[in-house]
Protein backbone atom coordinates (compact mmCIF):
# COMPACT_ATOMS: atom_id res chain seq x y z
CA UNK A 1 0.00 0.00 0.00
CA UNK A 2 1.13 3.61 -0.76
CA UNK A 3 1.54 6.43 1.74
CA UNK A 4 -1.45 8.52 -0.09
CA UNK A 5 -3.26 5.13 0.12
CA UNK A 6 -2.45 5.42 4.43
CA UNK A 7 -3.30 8.80 4.59
CA UNK A 8 -6.52 8.31 3.13
CA UNK A 9 -7.10 5.39 5.35
CA UNK A 10 -6.48 7.66 8.34
CA UNK A 11 -8.91 10.05 6.33
CA UNK A 12 -11.61 8.08 6.32
CA UNK A 13 -10.94 6.38 9.86
CA UNK A 14 -10.83 10.04 11.45
CA UNK A 15 -14.39 10.17 8.96
CA UNK A 16 -13.24 13.72 8.38
CA UNK A 17 -14.03 15.33 4.74
CA UNK A 18 -11.16 15.63 2.05
CA UNK A 19 -11.22 19.17 1.87
CA UNK A 20 -11.38 19.36 5.97
CA UNK A 21 -7.92 17.38 5.83
CA UNK A 22 -6.50 19.78 3.27
CA UNK A 23 -7.44 22.89 5.23
CA UNK A 24 -6.08 21.30 8.73
CA UNK A 25 -2.98 20.80 6.74
CA UNK A 26 -2.34 23.94 5.13
CA UNK A 27 -2.96 22.77 1.26
CA UNK A 28 -5.49 24.03 -1.16
CA UNK A 29 -9.03 22.58 -1.19
CA UNK A 30 -8.47 19.51 -3.66
CA UNK A 31 -5.10 19.02 -2.76
CA UNK A 32 -5.19 14.85 -1.16
CA UNK A 33 -8.01 14.21 -3.42
CA UNK A 34 -6.16 14.86 -6.32
CA UNK A 35 -3.37 12.95 -5.42
CA UNK A 36 -5.02 9.73 -4.19
CA UNK A 37 -6.82 10.00 -7.59
CA UNK A 38 -3.40 10.27 -9.17
CA UNK A 39 -1.65 8.04 -6.74
CA UNK A 40 0.85 10.60 -6.11
CA UNK A 41 3.73 10.41 -3.89
CA UNK A 42 3.46 12.61 -1.25
CA UNK A 43 6.50 14.74 -0.12
CA UNK A 44 8.66 15.07 3.27
CA UNK A 45 7.15 18.44 4.18
CA UNK A 46 3.57 17.31 3.37
CA UNK A 47 4.63 14.11 5.51
CA UNK A 48 6.09 15.89 8.21
CA UNK A 49 2.90 18.70 8.51
CA UNK A 50 0.44 15.85 8.75
CA UNK A 51 2.20 14.10 11.58
CA UNK A 52 2.75 17.31 13.48
CA UNK A 53 -1.43 18.11 12.97
CA UNK A 54 -2.39 14.72 13.52
CA UNK A 55 -0.02 13.69 16.36
CA UNK A 56 -2.42 10.67 17.08
CA UNK A 57 -1.25 9.23 13.60
CA UNK A 58 1.98 6.58 14.38
CA UNK A 59 5.06 7.67 11.43
CA UNK A 60 5.69 3.95 11.56
CA UNK A 61 2.89 3.18 10.09
CA UNK A 62 2.48 6.26 7.94
CA UNK A 63 5.78 5.69 6.38
CA UNK A 64 6.22 2.17 7.02
CA UNK A 65 3.57 0.73 6.66
CA UNK A 66 4.77 -1.02 10.30
CA UNK A 67 2.29 -1.21 13.40
CA UNK A 68 -1.19 0.28 13.69
CA UNK A 69 -2.17 3.16 12.50
CA UNK A 70 -2.42 5.28 15.93
CA UNK A 71 -0.27 5.31 18.63
CA UNK A 72 -0.76 3.23 21.95
CA UNK A 73 -3.35 5.25 23.77
CA UNK A 74 -1.13 3.73 26.79
CA UNK A 75 2.43 4.84 25.97
CA UNK A 76 3.37 7.92 27.09
CA UNK A 77 2.64 10.50 24.28
CA UNK A 78 5.29 13.19 25.33
CA UNK A 79 7.96 10.24 25.23
CA UNK A 80 6.92 9.05 22.02
CA UNK A 81 6.82 12.84 20.84
CA UNK A 82 10.41 13.87 22.64
CA UNK A 83 12.17 11.05 22.30
CA UNK A 84 13.61 11.18 19.18
CA UNK A 85 13.88 14.92 19.15
CA UNK A 86 16.30 14.25 21.52
CA UNK A 87 18.46 12.26 20.01
CA UNK A 88 18.39 14.22 15.87
CA UNK A 89 16.86 16.88 16.63
CA UNK A 90 12.89 17.58 15.00
CA UNK A 91 13.80 17.70 11.42
CA UNK A 92 16.50 15.12 11.00
CA UNK A 93 14.04 12.66 13.16
CA UNK A 94 11.74 13.15 10.22
CA UNK A 95 14.43 13.07 7.67
CA UNK A 96 15.59 9.70 9.30
CA UNK A 97 12.47 8.20 8.89
CA UNK A 98 11.84 8.74 5.14
CA UNK A 99 15.66 7.96 4.94
CA UNK A 100 15.42 4.23 6.52
CA UNK A 101 12.09 4.17 4.26
CA UNK A 102 14.10 4.80 1.11
CA UNK A 103 16.44 2.59 2.24
CA UNK A 104 14.14 -0.02 3.19
CA UNK A 105 12.33 0.20 -0.39
CA UNK A 106 15.77 0.30 -2.33
CA UNK A 107 16.73 -3.28 -0.51
CA UNK A 108 13.36 -4.36 -0.97
CA UNK A 109 13.26 -3.62 -5.12
CA UNK A 110 16.98 -5.16 -5.29
CA UNK A 111 16.00 -8.06 -3.69
CA UNK A 112 12.73 -8.47 -6.57
CA UNK A 113 15.24 -7.84 -9.42
CA UNK A 114 17.55 -10.34 -8.66
CA UNK A 115 14.57 -13.23 -7.57
CA UNK A 116 13.21 -11.77 -11.34
CA UNK A 117 16.84 -11.99 -12.90
CA UNK A 118 17.18 -15.74 -11.71
CA UNK A 119 13.87 -16.22 -12.83
CA UNK A 120 14.76 -14.97 -16.61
Amino acid sequence: MKTIHRIKAFIDYMDISLNSFDKSIGRPAGYIGKQIRSEASIGSDILETILRTYTNLSPQWLIFEEGEMLRDANCNEQFISQEPKKHYGEEDYFESLLLEYLEKKTVKEKILKLVNDKKK
